[in-house]
């Protein structure tokens, strides 16, 4: 998945997708311990939705994403952090730069998860924390109905390009991930179940839109194509007034780099 991709549609990401996650950013948040004196790195920060959450607890912030036109939105909402744009595969940072690190929804995005876990472990000094989180398995999110319709436009594409966004999700896959993969010290795992919800159907479809996979559709067949696949998809998930709801669970785990 290439940059442009995250960045086709970065107000709607923003402002309709990003927000539905503030209960999964909060329980990790609080389980780092977040507050004054953190000096956090948001990973793949997208807007900096998670990262404004942290810096109002007190924390001093930095994030990195690959979409230029997301860090912009992130910059905008903490004008104090410190905002780069590259990747997670290879972090510009010194070793031991951060009190804490979190990858929200982001590792299974990099070319190499493994290896981003490790730079992730590199720049977090020894006794710091590291967070990662994913979705839960496919079978328990309901948001997955909007994968698979989408995921034969993809597919269509002359050169079709993995989307893999439970490539971490079985049991277990996070915590593999930070210790045999980062060769940390695994702390806390949980889960956090998560309602993403929107007052209309068109406003679920663009927030679907917005991200990498939609963009993906959008490229492959076209935005008319990928709407048409969407909205009998989210059919099951609109109430009587037109809102929508679709229940998912998001897991989490945290580990401490070796003193």
């Amino acid at each position: 998945m290439s940059t442009e991709h995250w960045g086709r549609r970065p107000r709607d990401w923003a402002e309709l997708a990003e927000p539905s996650n503030q209960p999964l950013f909060a329980e990790v948040l609080e389980r780092l311990g977040v507050g004054d004196g953190t000096r956090l790195l948001d990973i793949g920060c997208g807007s900096g939705y998670a990262a404004a959450m942290a810096r109002a607890l007190g924390a001093s912030v930095a994030g990195i994403d690959i979409t230029p036109e997301l860090i912009e939105i992130a910059r905008e909402r903490v004008p104090d952090g410190e905002f780069r744009v590259g990747t997670m595969d290879s972090l510009p940072y010194a070793d031991d730069s951060f009190g804490a690190a979190v990858a929200f929804n982001a590792f299974q995005f990099a070319d190499d998860p493994g290896n981003a876990a490790r730079e992730a472990a590199r720049i977090v000094r020894p006794g710091g924390l590291l967070a990662a989180t994913t979705f839960a398995e496919p079978e328990r999110n309901e948001s997955t109905a909007l994968h698979l319709a989408l995921e034969p436009l993809r597919e269509s594409a002359p050169t079709h390009r993995t989307h893999a966004p439970y490539e971490l999700s079985a049991p277990g896959g996070l915590e593999r991930l930070l210790s045999a993969g980062a060769g940390l010290e695994l702390v806390h795992s949980g889960e956090v179940p998560l309602a993403w919800t929107h007052d209309t159907v068109d406003q679920a479809v663009r927030a679907v839109l917005a991200s990498g996979g939609g963009a993906m559709a959008i490229e492959a067949a076209g935005e008319t194509a990928a709407r048409a696949a969407l909205e009998p998809a989210l059919t099951p998930f609109a109430a009587p007034d037109g809102s929508v709801r679709m229940n998912n669970v998001f897991r989490y785990a945290i580990a401490r780099r070796p003193a």
